[in-house]
């Protein structure tokens, strides 16, 4: 299995905290962002990743090339002008075979990903219960698959918030190419997150919701998430 992670991006809402390298290096409590999504894959056994960079991506190299794994990098030159959707594109032929997919401005108990491997098929990792109008929200039946996910969901509709960290594996995954294909070829919106394509196959290929209570999760976006981030990383010994 390979890992998919998502590092291209400058975090320009930190910028008034000082921050000024990519977001993936923030340290929380000993370590830094990425360094734990690197330790959850060597934990859960997985040895290969690859890599998206872009701001500052000398840093994040240099930074994942100490964690041991089997490296990839691809690199977004327009990392200032797209989202997820382009750099995950950009990564589609790693999406050969099963991966395990990270945003890499997230905080999260890496037991999450031993839990999401243990599923069969393809799942995303969800923070149940009451979730804002912000965040990436999804929408699941009574069997737990998906049915709907992105930004734009009623919350009060929704099974909770998608953190950031999912498994897809080979059935859906030519559907999934064609999907990023649509919408960074044909319609040419670079700028939506990835989820986009997710909620356009998720009719057609059975995807999980996996909660993940009691595991903690935040992703970062600004001083007030990483300051929440700094206290959670007390919690979880890190």
């Amino acid at each position: 299995m390979n890992a998919i992670i998502l590092a291209a991006g400058a975090g320009k809402r930190l910028a008034g905290s000082g921050w000024t390298k990519p977001k993936c290096l923030l340290p929380v409590g000993s370590i830094t962002l990425l360094d734990n999504i690197l330790l959850s894959l060597v934990e859960a056994g997985v040895t290969r990743a690859t890599i998206v960079v872009g701001y500052r991506q000398d840093l994040v190299r240099a930074e994942a090339e100490r964690g041991g794994l089997d490296l990839q990098f691809i690199v977004n030159d327009d990392y200032a002008d797209t989202n997820t959707i382009y750099s995950l594109h950009l990564a589609r032929e790693a999406m050969s075979e099963d991966f395990i997919y990270f945003n890499a401005d997230v905080l999260f108990d890496r037991r999450i990903v031993a839990r999401l491997l243990a599923v069969q098929g393809s799942a995303l990792a969800v923070q149940t219960g009451r979730c804002a109008q912000e965040e990436v929200k999804v929408i699941a039946d009574g069997d737990g698959r998906i049915r709907r996910i992105g930004k734009e969901l009623d919350p009060k509709l929704c099974l909770g918030e998608f953190i950031g960290v999912g498994k897809f594996c080979l059935p859906l995954m030519g559907d999934f190419r064609d999907a990023l294909a649509y919408y960074n070829d044909q319609t040419r919106q670079r700028k939506l997150f990835f989820e986009a394509a997710v909620d356009r196959i998720c009719d057609r290929h059975r995807i999980a919701a996996v909660d993940i209570a009691p595991y903690p999760a935040i992703e970062i976006d600004t001083s007030d998430d990483l300051a929440r981030a700094q206290e959670l990383a007390k919690t979880m010994g890190l």
